[in-house]
Formats: C-alpha cells, structure tokens, sequence
C-alpha cells in the first residue's frame, strides 16, 4: 500500500531532480536561482581520477557571498581559516554524503527565499594524498532562492 498526501502551500515543489555534478573542482548544472520549496538534488562525482566530493548546502548571512567562504576555507585542514572553517557556516538540511569518483547521491531539501552557497570541505587530491580544503580552492557556488 502507498499512501500519499498533498497540502497548499505557497511555496513550489519540484517535481524534477537537478542534477549537480563535479569535475575539475567545480559544480555544473546548479541553477543560479530557485524557486522556494521542496527539491530535489542528485549530486554526481565525474572527476576523472579517484577522489572524493561532498555538496554541503549552506546558508549566506546578509553581505556574504561564495568569495568569503572561499577565502575562509583556504588553509591547513581543521584549521580556520582552512578546512575547519565548515563550521562556521550554517548547513541547510544537513549534509549530502560524500561522493567517490563514478558515485552519486541524493537529496531532498527545503529551500525558503534567501541567498545559498553549495560547498566542499573535503581536502584530498586527485589521485590521493590530502591537501587544502575544495572549498578553498574555489568548489564554491552561490544561489538565490526566491519565494
């Protein structure tokens, strides 16, 4: 037995999955602007070599952008500024789980009107070993949720 359930709202749902992929440090195919309400996001790992990704959805305070999480994110890991800094930003609906090269995850968010950034902490490199954050490399992408 399946049981569904619908109630008005004034914010959209999306009815279609946006697929967000990585490669070369970078998030392809994010809309740059969304509508308020539930989505859904498959977020797939195409780097050409063995590493591993994550998209962590984080909200923006009023006067921030993509450029400051960039900047506080360049540096040693579990330092901050470095990759230690993940936490000072506030996470929206938790995190997706990290991805490896050729795997992908899925995720449904709430998004209420406001600005947003999408974001990788994790600090390997292609290849292996570890190295600075993604994030401070600039695996960094900002959006706006309208209402």
């Amino acid at each position: 037995m399946v049981l569904v359930g619908a109630a008005c709202s004034k914010s959209s749902s999306s009815t279609e999955a946006t697929t967000i992929f990585v490669q070369k440090f970078r998030y392809h195919g994010m809309p740059t602007t969304l509508k308020s309400g539930i989505h859904q996001f498959v977020f797939e790992n195409r780097e050409s070599l063995s590493i591993t990704h994550e998209m962590i959805p984080i909200a923006l305070p009023s006067g921030k952008t993509a450029q400051d999480v960039i900047t506080d994110a360049k540096g040693p890991a579990d330092a901050v500024p470095g990759a230690g800094s993940e936490d000072e930003w506030l996470h929206i609906g938790g995190d997706f789980g990290a991805a490896d090269t050729g795997a992908s995850v899925v995720e449904w968010l709430f998004l209420p009107p406001g600005n947003y950034a999408i974001a990788c902490w994790q600090t390997g490199n292609l290849g292996g070993g570890e190295g600075d954050a993604h994030a401070g490399r600039g695996m960094v992408f900002q959006f706006t949720v309208t209402s």
